[in-house]
């Protein structure tokens, strides 16, 4: 009994090291792995392809890894990379952008009203200060953008290790999964109940946050394309991209696109593109067309086993997206996965005794 009690302080001690060790590494690592999980039905029904050729086969699991690495890569590192360019050819229009917002709103301050004096006054008096202070404000400026810049490749290097982990674990998921499996103390059926679980309701939140984002990222490009002076390729992007982000999602977009048409003296523009934008993006598609495409993804990923509910993964995703942030779309349906099977579990045990 005391040599037991030795090898299982020595194990724990052990893997309390290895945690200590890659530390840094853990979140990237985690969320490599959940992206695995969600890839996980596309991987299979790639493998499963390469599997009927007789000159791939031998070679399926490297194949089937990088063509999924492929497109994870894709997913990830396209937005930026089409922001990167664009803003490296049309630097002339960034800067003429900015132009016009200054001057346009120093021109509709000047026709305010004269109930409104107080209010130009004060905008008056720290357009003064800022000229006074202009060393100081642009030397700040400069360090909040360094930050910022330090900031985005600090994510953009996580992203790199997480498409590094997700390869590593895509093709290696069978030796791992060989090796892992023995070690869990529990029956073999509630071990595959738990991965089909785990499997249904990442895949279900993934595709959901991809499928939600194409939606609205189509509905304004079209939309803006009736207007003149926008790119419907980058608007339809760049609302795709903020979809994800939580609370405020897609308004970071199309509120300052209906602020520059109200600028511009065109608040027909401006009123039309505020209601279809709210009612289209934020309320119809954010809301309805999400739980169509969530119930369509979890009735396909289920295969007509008992699925956790559609209700449940929607929360769980937007719970997962305020609490967590841009990974919290994975995050919170894992969590909610992990939970439910467990209950369930515990649900069997009892009534088997």
């Amino acid at each position: 009994m005391a040599q037991n009690h030795f090898v299982r302080i020595i194990i724990f001690g052990a893997l309390g090291l290895c945690f200590w060790l890659f530390s840094p590494f853990l979140k990237s690592f985690f969320v490599a792995f959940l992206l695995m999980t969600a890839f996980a039905p596309l991987h299979n029904l790639v493998e499963g392809r390469l599997i009927r050729s007789n000159r791939l086969y031998p070679y399926r699991e490297v194949i089937g890894a990088s063509l999924m690495t492929l497109a994870l890569f894709l997913v990830l590192f396209v937005p930026i990379l089409f922001f990167v360019y664009y803003i490296a050819m049309h630097p002339d229009e960034i800067m003429n952008i900015a132009y016009t917002y200054q001057t346009q709103g120093m021109r509709l301050i000047s026709h305010l009203p004269h109930s409104f004096d107080g209010i130009r006054e004060i905008i008056a008096t720290l357009i003064l200060k800022a000229s006074e202070y202009q060393a100081q404000i642009i030397s700040t400026l400069a360090v909040s953008l360094g930050n910022g810049i330090l900031g985005f490749l600090g994510a953009l290097g996580e992203m790199i290790m997480i498409v590094i982990f997700f390869f590593f674990l895509a093709w290696f998921r069978r030796p791992l999964t060989l090796a892992i499996a023995p070690v869990v103390p529990v029956r073999r059926r509630i071990r595959q109940e738990f991965v089909q679980d785990m499997i249904a309701t990442t895949a279900t939140g993934f595709y959901t946050l991809i499928g939600v984002a194409v939606a609205q990222g189509l509905a304004f490009g079209i939309f803006i394309s009736f207007f003149d002076h926008y790119d419907p390729w980058l608007f339809g992007l760049m609302i795709a991209v903020t979809s994800v982000i939580p609370i405020v999602g897609t308004a970071l977009i199309w509120i300052p696109v209906a602020l520059n048409e109200l600028i511009n003296g065109d608040s027909l523009n401006a009123l039309i593109i505020l209601i279809y934008s709210w009612a289209m993006l934020s309320f119809f598609i954010d809301n309805v067309v999400r739980l169509i495409i969530l119930q369509q993804i979890n009735k396909l990923f289920s295969h007509g086993r008992q699925s956790i509910n559609d209700f449940l993964i929607f929360f769980a995703i937007i719970a997962g997206l305020t609490t967590f942030g841009f990974w919290g779309f994975l995050l919170g349906p894992a969590i909610v996965a992990f939970t439910v099977t467990l209950l369930r579990m515990l649900r069997r045990n009892h009534v088997a005794r």
